[in-house]
């Protein structure tokens, strides 16, 4: 019979998430990596320590850029009752003044320029319809609304012929069957 480990016997797995150093653009995938380290390592002691999170999180903030948030961050974080003040609220507040602090708030903005700029190109079907998606998803649109379905196929704007194919009777008006 093999032992079940117990918590304190299991060391944490997969590398920490890259240095965030104030890089907007990298302030999402900063929050997903460090999130995804956390969710691997969940069974780990001190893991499960939300004061101890955002202390692991604040770690991995390093630079001129965040050298002062992160300082104002950890005198908050001093002035917690470790068990006590140990509650969802901790970590709730650190992403919140985080994502106010550096995501990109542009981002949105960016993604519609790049949907206005995306033209397919032959033989590439499928790599443009996964940027479409992402980029349909990063501009806040609904891929089923009529302004998603009209910038997929202005991307197809120098491609007539393949525009004439598929708009052939019966003529589709969804997003899936566009895509088809």
């Amino acid at each position: 019979m093999v032992p079940i480990p117990q918590a304190h016997d299991i060391k944490a797995m997969g590398s920490l998430p890259r240095i965030f150093d104030g890089d907007r653009t990298r302030a999402e995938a900063f929050l997903t990596e460090f999130l995804g380290y956390l969710m691997l390592n969940q069974g780990v002691a001190g893991f499960k320590s939300l004061i101890q999170q955002v202390a692991l999180a604040l770690r991995l903030i390093k630079g001129e850029k965040v050298n002062l948030w992160v300082h104002n961050m950890i005198d908050s974080l001093r002035r917690l009752h470790p068990v006590h003040h140990n509650v969802p609220y901790v970590w709730d507040e650190f992403e919140q003044a985080f994502k106010d602090k550096f995501m990109d708030s542009t981002h949105e903005l960016r993604a519609r320029n790049q949907l206005e700029q995306l033209k397919f190109k032959y033989p590439d079907i499928d790599k443009y319809i996964a940027n479409f998606k992402d980029l349909i998803f990063h501009a806040g649109y609904n891929l089923a609304s009529k302004e998603a379905i009209n910038l997929f196929l202005k991307g197809f704007s120098k491609s007539r012929n393949l525009l004439d194919k598929v708009f052939t009777p019966p003529v589709p008006t969804m997003y899936g069957a566009i895509k088809r």
